[in-house]
């Protein structure tokens, strides 16, 4: 199934808004096996909108159009989707008494401008918008090369992605049948640099219709391994490989956030955090555990929050930096476990991360039996305590 996403309004294309709804709806959509094959930026001109949704609709069996709903003159996203495929603008006075409800709710006069949002092109379905004033609607085309169907949204994001989620995945979930363009396997590292696995995951190609993905989301390196079209068996034995080589550093699998798979291997034990050089980092990263105590001290020592261990609880302290560089310490079940450690970053704030995630990855590998002091290639350990 071919997918194209349109993104409109001048804000957008002179940088002055970033345009995460797009980037938000490829990932999904890449979750769900479609892979967007083109995405597209056009501003508040009705020419251009009208030639970018015509092209589009030439060559996609699906459209995502997102943005130009609202109800000033600068929105024209419905008339330039009326113009282009021969669709009136027309009012639907159910939309009309809709907006007017949610203002008449509010105690508030509708603004004679939100009229505007009822008036949508004549033969389209309507999606609807429970938390907003904008409808979204579809326009169903049929061209030289085929059927097109182009799914228009509101770009407030928090609409929008409800709009998308509600609406539009389920649509497309019967159009689409059992096709899939693609199937997506994630896995985390940590502790080991994007090139660094660049020069051992690409020195020898991928099998044909296999790719590997990198993306930095600092302080990991995420990798997906898309196939297009694969066999099961072929991607199978692409993980195999794949493992084989990041084992070491590998945090995680699967669409969960590698910290909070963490989280979930502590049941329900009581975890501490004393923190001092990561500033709440780590905090930040445990803040949805519910047995959950942290503190915060500039003059923390890794010998104080030991002495204040449990003996059934667990504490991940991260101290004061030194000249040998960080101590970190995991006490688990009366047991510490400590290291110093080294980082070499320029930005303050991911030195701050990648302290809080090693910290993690220290309880991480005490709770899978695994030795607690990790050999990372980013990280240099000037000290341990145990392991």
């Amino acid at each position: 199934m071919r997918i194209e996403i349109i993104s409109t309004g001048d804000e957008i294309v002179t940088g002055l808004v970033v345009d995460t709804n797009a980037a938000w709806l490829s990932a999904l959509l890449l979750e769900q096996g479609w892979q967007v094959r083109r995405r597209l930026t056009v501003g508040d001109n009705l020419a251009d909108l009208k030639s970018v949704l015509q092209e589009s609709a030439s060559r996609a069996e699906v459209v995502l159009v997102c943005g130009g709903l609202g109800p000033t003159a600068d929105d024209l996203t419905a008339q330039a989707a009326a113009e282009a495929f021969g669709q009136p603008l027309t009012l639907f006075p159910d939309w009309l008494a809709t907006i007017e409800a949610r203002y008449a709710s509010r105690g508030r006069p509708m603004p004679t401008s939100n009229a505007k949002q009822a008036w949508l092109p004549q033969d389209c379905e309507i999606l609807d918008n429970p938390v907003g004033t904008a409808c979204g609607f579809v326009v169903t085309h049929t061209g030289h090369q085929g059927l097109s169907q182009l799914f228009f949204t509101p770009g407030v994001p928090f609409e929008f992605k409800q709009m998308v989620r509600e609406q539009i995945l389920p649509r497309l979930k019967v159009l689409a049948g059992a096709r899939t363009d693609t199937e997506l396997r994630r896995f985390y590292t940590f502790g080991v640099s994007e090139s660094a696995l660049s020069d051992m995951l690409d020195s020898a190609p991928w099998p044909t219709g296999i790719e590997l993905g990198y993306r930095s989301s600092m302080p990991l390196i995420e990798l997906k391994l898309i196939g297009h079209g694969a066999s099961t068996a072929d991607m199978d034995a692409a993980e195999a490989r794949l493992l084989a080589t990041i084992e070491p550093w590998l945090v995680g699998r699967g669409d969960i956030e590698p910290a909070q798979q963490i989280l979930a291997l502590l049941g329900e034990k009581a975890l501490t955090l004393y923190e001092c050089e990561s500033r709440g980092a780590l905090l930040a990263m445990c803040h949805e555990y519910a047995a959950l105590e942290a503190s915060f001290s500039s003059t923390l020592s890794c010998e104080l929050a030991q002495l204040s261990g449990t003996l059934h609880g667990v504490s991940l302290t991260i101290g004061r930096a030194g000249p040998d560089g960080v101590p970190l310490l995991l006490c688990a079940d009366g047991q510490p476990f400590g290291q110093t450690l080294k980082v070499n970053h320029p930005d303050p704030e991911s030195r701050r991360k990648i302290l809080a995630f090693a910290a993690l990855d220290m309880l991480r590998r005490h709770l899978q039996g695994l030795p607690v002091l990790a050999d990372y290639l980013t990280l240099t350990r000037m000290a341990q305590l145990g392991d």
